[in-house]
């Protein structure tokens, strides 16, 4: 058996995952890194990205995030999300419509309207998730 660490993806919505890795890379704010049982302690903003967990069947599970931050202790890595979704659930169809909408409400709003801001980094968002797929 592999040594392993587990990892934990948590949104503000819901525990995404929680699992056994033997790796886990990440997009932290300096740059890539990749974590192993026993890696030094570290805490790091995220930025967006795809964070990818290699179980010790050498299986790769990759998420993507919108930024958040990660902690490791060297036996456990905590990624707190402000979004993520597994890549394998991207609906393109879906973030398309998502982006429509958003135009669409855009249009409707004010130019100072705070309302306008979050329909924009929505938008950026639901692009982002299209040119993955």
């Amino acid at each position: 058996m592999a040594d392993t660490l587990v990892c934990d993806i948590v949104t503000p919505d819901t525990l995404l995952f929680s699992g056994e890795a033997v790796l886990v890379s990440a997009p932290a704010a300096e740059g890539d890194i990749g974590l192993m049982q026993q890696c030094s302690p570290l805490m790091s903003t995220l930025r967006r990205g795809a964070i990818r967990i290699k179980d010790e069947h050498d299986q790769v599970t990759t998420f993507v995030v919108d930024g958040g931050y990660l902690e490791v202790d060297g036996f456990k890595v905590v990624v707190l999300a402000s979004r993520a979704i597994n890549l394998d659930r991207i609906d393109k169809d879906f973030a398309k419509s998502r982006i429509e909408q958003n135009e669409k409400r855009i249009a409707e709003l004010e130019k100072d309207d705070p309302a306008r801001a979050f329909a924009e980094a929505q938008i950026s968002w639901q692009q982002y998730l299209v040119s993955l797929r």
